[in-house]
């Protein structure tokens, strides 16, 4: 019996799949407490007008992420996919040459932009939108270099310099705040972060990048694979923020910030389980891409999203009104029936974003405008039938149903020669 459940437990610690997972979901899970807590320390110290400085800063830099989400997806596959290590880490070089052109680009074009944007977002220091510049440059590196440690399977240090960064922040942030700083202290933190945390990953990479850059590889399948991805990543955005935005159109603005706020907590059922999707691509990719067979991690990876997901969603189920009245102070609990379906919808959600983060990376690549109808029709469904809070969560959960279908029936047919 001892032999059985050390030979088991050997077994796990070697999955790959598992390991990763739980050193992604540990790291991802601690970087989104931190976030949580940096936005909280900014709300309570911060005055309302500099808070809502810095939430419209830090919203310029989430748009400019969904694009670049959609090449470091594509980098991670590809450098997944290389046929050995010399081709991949010649592709890293590369890669961290255009993300630094492209870094250099984008700060520039933000202090020029810069006089246009403190009196368009009435921004009360101006010296903060310069120095928002800096950020979003070491950002931009940083989160490319995250994109290539994913794609040589370093998760440890990617969740490292996930971890550094936030507490750097956070610390840093704290200190300036309470210095009097405000803005200027706040958006200073982010760029201490970002600084530490590309020190992490620069290290981490340092065996990968050292050496001249050889023959520049093909950049068109690269360009041509992140399209679509943009996509897909702009129509998940949509599914789980649509809603919130027609419902705000639609009802009384107390209904809309209930649904709001019961809605952000149903999100945990996705986000909870989402490193376990960003650990299997990069493993798909390679096995893919050497001849392996990798089916099996995809059944896995779908196992633990589900049981994940579930488990939380039982959770609210059972214990709704209890939970919305710890959270929300009392305020929303006659909502709370809306939370296990908020559940339900992003379990399903979850389910969809892991079959087409499968496909994707194998290199199907039309799956994807499935999830775009789906986004469309969730939209346009929602325009017609809103009645109640309970019809718009309902229109969603249908959504998701039907994109998961189409996602399933596709799947016997994915790996099928031409």
């Amino acid at each position: 019996m001892v032999s059985l459940i050390k030979n088991y437990l050997n077994t796990v610690i070697k999955n790959p799949l598992l390991v990763g997972s739980l050193i992604m979901f540990v790291g991802t899970n601690v970087h989104n407490f931190g976030q949580l807590l940096y936005h909280y320390l900014a709300i309570n110290i911060l005055s309302k007008a500099h808070y809502g400085d810095l939430a419209a800063l830090v919203s310029i830099f989430g748009l400019l992420a969904i694009v670049q989400q959609s090449l470091a997806l594509a980098i991670v596959r590809f450098i997944a996919s290389c046929k050995n290590a010399s081709e991949a880490n010649n592709l890293a070089r590369w890669v961290i040459y255009w993300a630094f052109l492209g870094a250099i680009a984008i700060a520039l074009a933000i202090f020029a932009l810069s006089p246009f944007l403190i009196n368009f977002l009435h921004i009360s220091q101006p010296i903060a939108v310069l120095l928002f510049a800096p950020v979003v440059f070491f950002g931009v590196i940083s989160n490319t270099g995250r994109a290539l440690l994913q794609g040589f399977i370093k998760f440890a240090q990617y969740a490292g310099s996930m971890i550094i960064e936030v507490s750097v922040k956070i610390v840093l942030t704290l200190v300036l705040l309470f210095a009097g700083y405000e803005l200027f202290g706040a958006v200073f933190g982010l760029l201490a972060g970002s600084v530490a945390g590309l020190a992490i990953v620069g290290f981490s990479l340092k065996g990968n990048l050292s050496g001249p850059k050889k023959p520049m590889p093909e950049i068109r399948p690269i360009l041509r694979y992140s399209l679509p991805v943009l996509f897909q990543s702009l129509a998940v955005t949509s599914m789980y923020s649509m809603d919130i935005l027609l419902v705000k159109h639609y009802f009384h603005p107390d209904t809309a910030g209930a649904y709001a706020a019961l809605a952000k907590f149903g999100t945990i059922a996705l986000f909870a389980a989402a490193p376990i999707t960003s650990v299997m691509f990069p493993l798909v990719a390679k096995k893919q891409s050497h001849g392996e067979p990798y089916h099996k991690i995809f059944y896995l990876s779908l196992f633990l999203i589900v049981l994940i997901s579930a488990a939380i969603v039982a959770i609210y189920f059972f214990f709704a009104p209890f939970i919305t009245n710890i959270l929300t102070s009392g305020k929303y609990v006659g909502e709370s029936y809306l939370l296990w379906r908020f559940g339900l919808y992003m379990l399903l959600l979850g389910v969809a974003i892991l079959f087409t983060q499968f496909y994707l990376s194998v290199g199907k690549v039309r799956v994807v405008w499935l999830f775009v109808i789906s986004a469309i029709t969730q939209a346009v469904l929602i325009m017609l039938f809103h009645s109640t809070l309970l019809n718009v969560v309902q229109v969603s959960i249908l959504s998701a149903t039907l994109l998961v279908l189409g996602l399933s029936i596709y799947f016997p047919y994915h790996d099928k020669k031409k």
